[in-house]
């Protein structure tokens, strides 16, 4: 079995080559420049580019075609593999899984294809995807896969700061009377993935308080249970430092990696966006 991933979940490069995962890329625009994730353009080059950009040429994502996801089937397909799981990011954040259905259905004759949705993103997706690869290297079948991939679906927690307004102000998603204010009072918007939507969670002051609150959050949720667990950020490796740091000191993390964000989370979130993945043992 191949296990496939849209480039919305994170996980270090150095996982994907150890379990051998196909990523689809996710589609990027910088006005009429066009760039696939991973493939023409990188994360250096992406928050290069962010630094000067304007109405006329805000960034924008979009979901990865069937082709683009009927093409790596097919490479698939031609190593002689015939089972391929595709997990992507949630149906309610993106129409990446009705892509990967439909190029699925029009291979439906070539191979065995499996989907599941995993109601989230980054590296809880990320996570999910290790864990199908885990499993079927030691020879479970698709069914055990997929009860496994939902319990850790339904128990998943995402949690994180948005660093600045200015970057959404950009994209108009917020006025800029309202990122002024927000700048001036030092508010940092706590953001949370709850029921496959990501919604606002609380609100602090201070960047110190925001790590304090993204920690402690995650800590209500699990207490002393073993996690599996994600520091993610945007361009922001000091940051993810800081906050691996008060992590380790009050979650007991069974797993752990540091990873930046999915070009196509950073887009939505801004550089300098901070936080937690968990997914409870």
């Amino acid at each position: 079995m191949r296990i496939v991933m849209d480039d919305a979940g994170d996980l270090p490069g150095n996982l994907i080559s150890k379990y051998n995962i196909k990523v689809v890329p996710i589609n990027v625009t910088f006005g009429t420049d066009e760039y696939l994730t991973g493939i023409t353009i990188d994360h250096d080059e992406f928050y290069a580019k962010v630094k000067d950009v304007g109405e006329y040429n805000f960034p924008k994502s979009s979901q990865p075609t069937p082709y683009q996801f009927k093409e790596i089937y097919k490479d698939i397909l031609a190593e002689g593999e015939e089972e391929i799981l595709t997990i992507t990011v949630g149906e309610k954040l993106s129409g990446t899984f009705a892509s990967a259905e439909a190029a699925s259905k029009e291979l439906e004759k070539e191979g065995s294809f499996y989907l599941f949705d995993s109601a989230g993103g980054s590296a809880s997706q990320g996570y999910m995807v290790i864990e199908a690869a885990r499993m079927a290297e030691n020879g479970a079948g698709i069914e055990d896969i997929l009860a496994k991939l939902r319990e850790m679906s339904q128990k998943q927690i995402v949690v994180f700061l948005v660093d600045s307004l200015e970057y959404a102000v950009k994209g108009g998603r917020v006025g800029s009377l309202q990122s002024t204010m927000a700048s001036l009072l030092r508010i940092k918007p706590i953001m949370q993935l709850k029921d496959g939507l990501i919604v606002e969670a609380g609100r602090v002051r201070t960047y110190s308080k925001a790590l304090d609150y993204i920690v402690d959050y995650v800590f209500e949720k699990v207490s002393d249970r073993p996690i599996k667990m994600a520091v993610i950020h945007a361009g922001s490796p000091d940051g993810a430092d800081k906050l691996q740091e008060k992590a380790r000191n009050w979650l007991n993390y069974s797993e752990e990696f540091v990873t930046d964000m999915g070009i196509s989370v950073a887009i939505n979130l801004g550089p300098g966006a901070l936080g937690i993945v968990a997914i409870p043992e």
